[in-house]
């Protein structure tokens, strides 16, 4: 396999596998390919930038024939539906190829609610309620228009930059006027439709009921319900989340469609849940519109009593230079990438938490420590700056950027060094590889101020000098604790360790 890339030292969103894109894509006059988004059971989707007024669109190709039906009729469906959190198809003038079907969407950046749940672990009460509530009043809009959506799943609701929820994925609706169907998401698609045949017949609203159950248990639990038969009691996952709301859900996923609530008694209850909370997008949306997201609420000031350092020290592995053909990743994983999923990195999903000391509990327990009454240091965003400096000396092998977040006394220092300077005499490199944290607290140390996060690397493929991919690693989230030095430079890592 030869996967060659086009690479920006700073954004990894920019990165893509070139030979996937479709000749078809590569022929349009007004628009340029950004890069690849993802690929569902029918199509292949695209980020696409207009060269004239620069907005930008999500565009599905086709994988064969019946793809090319299915993206016809889910275009022709959208054209008669108008909801705000239900995906908008966006005209174009681009002819549509003989053998290739080419449907353009608007584009959400801000990630998908099964991103997200993987960046946090779980949602609030009232953060569920933002999510849930608007899918709800899709799923009404949807039915009275004769329309079952049929998979209603994390991975087919996205935010735009507001926080609004949006469904996607009209591809799978089953109504009155079209006969097309095909499997959902494993978990959150009822059991009539998994056994349905591919016409519509015996679907009713009580699918969708099921779906939204189980977006909804996905989001208070972080796990994916399992078959009726062999679920695990919700009470017994969600100990502290109210009766009433678990005997909810699960009559809505009873495996008998008669025996769930109406959608219109599910909408009713959800509103009572709780008042609804905006949802932090930081740990998924695109890189470069970060800035755009509404600013994250500072938690109230706290400094904490020092405790005793972890002991264990987390070591990045050297890379073996010469891997060999039959490389396997399975093995490798410990002692060639990084050991990234043991030293830093994550998503930025919790509120900023701020560091400030007075000067009665700096001469009680810190002393020798000159830190001013009036300093305030935001230090979410001096942990979003280090990873950044770290995604780029890592994603382009380049051991002279790493003096930009590691102390140079540091072990840090020295073993990311050594990794890089080995991964480049190679010629490896690791494709689409993106850390992001999470600040969950702050303390003053002697050595400095220790910051905890939650670090999150982003799947990537490492490949060879030819492009060849040598082993491809899934994302990885660790619970850490940093030790950070205020520099002349600015704030530098001086030691890790697993919290």
């Amino acid at each position: 396999m030869n996967w060659p890339t086009v690479r920006d030292p700073v954004s990894l969103s920019t990165r893509v596998a070139t030979n996937f894109i479709p000749r078809e894509l590569e022929s349009l006059k007004q628009w340029h390919v950004i890069r690849h988004l993802g690929t569902g059971s029918t199509a292949r989707v695209w980020l696409l930038q207009h060269n004239s007024d620069k907005r930008y669109a999500a565009c599905k190709v086709a994988k064969d024939h019946q793809g090319a039906v299915i993206l016809s009729q889910e275009a022709e469906l959208a054209e008669s539906l108008s909801h705000e959190n239900l995906v908008v198809s966006v005209p174009t003038d681009v002819p549509q190829p003989d053998n290739l079907a080419i449907s353009f969407w608007e584009y959400l950046p801000a990630g998908s609610l099964a991103n997200l749940i993987t960046a946090t672990g779980k949602l609030t009460v009232a953060e569920t309620v933002t999510v849930l509530l608007p899918m709800i009043q899709v799923a009404e809009y949807l039915h009275a228009r004769q329309v079952v959506h049929g998979d209603i799943s994390p991975q087919n609701i996205l935010f735009d930059l507001t926080g609004r929820p949006v469904l996607i994925d009209l591809g799978a609706s089953r109504a009155t006027a079209h006969s097309y169907t095909r499997a959902g998401t494993p978990g959150f698609t009822a059991p009539e439709i998994m056994k349905a045949p591919s016409d519509c017949e015996g679907l009713g609203s009580a699918a969708d009921v099921y779906s939204l159950a189980a977006v909804g248990w996905f989001c208070l639990t972080g796990t994916v319900p399992g078959p009726p038969h062999s679920r695990v009691p919700l009470v017994d996952l969600c100990a502290a989340v109210d009766d009433e709301i678990t005997q909810l859900l699960e009559a809505c996923l009873s495996a008998e469609p008669a025996l769930r609530p109406s959608l219109e008694h599910l909408l009713k209850m959800v509103s009572y849940w709780a008042e609804p909370e905006p949802v932090d997008l930081h740990a998924t949306v695109d890189e470069e519109y970060e800035l755009l997201l509404p600013t994250r609420k500072p938690a109230v000031k706290q400094i904490r009593s020092p405790r005793q350092r972890w002991s264990r020290r987390l070591a990045l592995s050297q890379t073996d230079a010469k891997a060999p053909r039959n490389w396997n990743p399975r093995v490798s994983r410990r002692r060639v990438l990084l050991g990234l999923s043991g030293v830093l990195l994550a998503s930025g999903v919790a509120a900023t938490l701020i560091y400030g000391v007075d000067e009665q509990s700096q001469h009680a327990g810190h002393e020798g420590l000159e830190v001013s009454k009036s300093e305030v240091t935001d230090f979410q965003s001096v942990i979003d700056t280090l990873a950044k400096d770290r995604t780029a000396a890592w994603s382009t092998t380049n051991a002279g950027l790493v003096g930009g977040y590691a102390a140079s006394d540091s072990g840090i220092f020295a073993e990311d060094t050594a990794v890089l300077e080995s991964l480049h005499r190679a010629e490896h490199t690791l494709d689409g590889i993106r850390m992001r944290a999470t600040v969950e607290s702050t303390e003053l140390t002697e050595n400095g101020v220790e910051v905890g996060v939650q670090w999150r690397v982003d799947n990537y493929i490492q490949r060879d000098a030819s492009g060849e991919a040598l082993g491809e690693f899934d994302t990885t989230t660790d619970h850490l604790r940093l030790t950070l030095e205020d520099t002349p430079d600015g704030w530098r890592i001086i030691d890790a360790v697993s919290a």
